[in-house]
């Protein structure tokens, strides 16, 4: 466990940073993974919650009530490990008082449950696993559309454009993972296409030539590799083309193509199917994404965004609510926040009982996109 930054009423934009007043604080931990393989994600997602904080600030605050409050981010590195999530939210919770945070991974947000149920807490998290939230789940909800949400509309397109009927699943060998198969593969069997493999890595494994010798014989039409991080997703990309795998490739778990294209270079990577959570040409994305290169000298993985406009549902919930120390209150408040524009102009909404059987998710927009040329390419949203 490590705390990585702890930001206070700072605005950074245009190069300027301004400091707003404010007698009360109300903080936010998040906890996440800030290095190993998947910084991409938890250095983006972390950013997009300090700068949707650090929007509020440079307007004196939030306004509850007549009160002006500091919004205060505080972010941990869990490095993808559950051990080192309890590290950090006892730290948050028990030591430093933190009501609000925000947890990645779904093995550290599983590691978490029980102890966020029994304490006056309210978690949004990004995680993927079916178990962390239930109809009798109290303090955690969704941020954002999950792959239930979104990835048997892919594979649906997919199947109408891409074509093929073998199908590899290469997943991380995790909560995440686990999870992950049983729902893709019934989408993928939904739409006509029939599973030759189901492989399970480690996410510290560098060398996958074995694994994929073995899946190549098989001769599948599709390898979809999941929520696998980009950086080891380019890498799987860059062995495939390397063994000769001339076939489609997908990443439906998670965006990164920038990541994918720095680790599998370009050629490699062109026509990979990834779910994207931001259209690259997207105004107010470009905007975020400017600030992110300022402060970090390069483009964010896009998971910016939905921990960006989660934040701002977040902090209109803790207002509506009147009561910015009383977890759930606020939790209570959330279904009245939304609907809501996002960053990027769709609507967000509240829901999630159609797939988790409670309503305790963020229903964002996602979107069906592609490598082309090295660079992300928007198909479609995702309907």
């Amino acid at each position: 466990m490590k705390l990585i930054i702890k930001m206070t009423a700072t605005l950074i934009a245009g190069g300027l940073l301004a400091t707003a007043s404010a007698a009360e604080t109300v903080s936010i931990g998040v906890i996440g993974m800030m290095t190993g393989p998947g910084a991409a994600w938890g250095v983006a997602g972390s950013a997009g919650v300090r700068y949707a904080a650090d929007e509020v600030n440079a307007n004196g605050g939030l306004d509850i009530n007549g009160t002006k409050y500091r919004i205060d981010v505080k972010v941990y590195d869990d490095q993808y490990k559950a051990s080192e999530a309890i590290s950090a939210y006892n730290r948050l919770v028990h030591d430093e008082g933190v009501k609000y945070l925000m947890t990645m991974s779904s093995a550290s947000t599983m590691a978490l449950k029980e102890k966020i149920e029994s304490d006056d807490v309210l978690l949004l998290t990004s995680a993927y696993s079916s178990k962390i939230i239930d109809p009798k789940t109290k303090h955690i909800v969704r941020l954002y559309s999950t792959p239930r949400d979104y990835v048997p509309p892919i594979v649906s397109w997919m199947r109408k454009h891409i074509g093929g009927k073998k199908v590899t699943l290469l997943y991380p060998n995790d909560e995440t993972g686990w999870d992950f198969v049983e729902f893709t593969a019934k989408a993928f069997n939904d739409a006509g296409y029939n599973i030759s493999a189901r492989e399970l890595y480690e996410r510290s494994q560098k060398d996958f030539l074995p694994i994929l010798t073995r899946i190549i014989a098989t001769k599948p039409d599709i390898i979809d590799l999941g929520p696998t991080s980009p950086a080891t997703a380019g890498l799987i990309t860059r062995q495939l083309r390397g063994l000769g795998f001339s076939g489609q490739i997908s990443a439906l778990g998670g965006s990164g193509p920038k990541e994918i294209v720095a680790a599998a270079g370009a050629k490699a990577a062109e026509g990979v199917i990834n779910m994207l959570y931001a259209d690259p040409n997207n105004k107010e994305f470009k905007r975020l994404k400017e600030v992110f290169v300022k402060q970090y000298g390069q483009e964010p993985n896009e998971l910016i965004v939905p921990y960006y406009d989660a934040t701002k549902v977040l902090l209109k919930a803790i207002k509506l609510s009147g009561v910015p120390k009383n977890p759930q209150t606020v939790r209570a408040a959330l279904k009245n926040a939304l609907p809501m524009q996002s960053l990027q102009g769709e609507t967000m909404t509240f829901g999630g009982m159609n797939t988790i059987g409670v309503d305790a998710q963020i229903m964002s927009v996602n979107y069906i996109g592609t490598i082309r040329s090295g660079e992300p390419f928007v198909i479609s949203p995702v309907k």
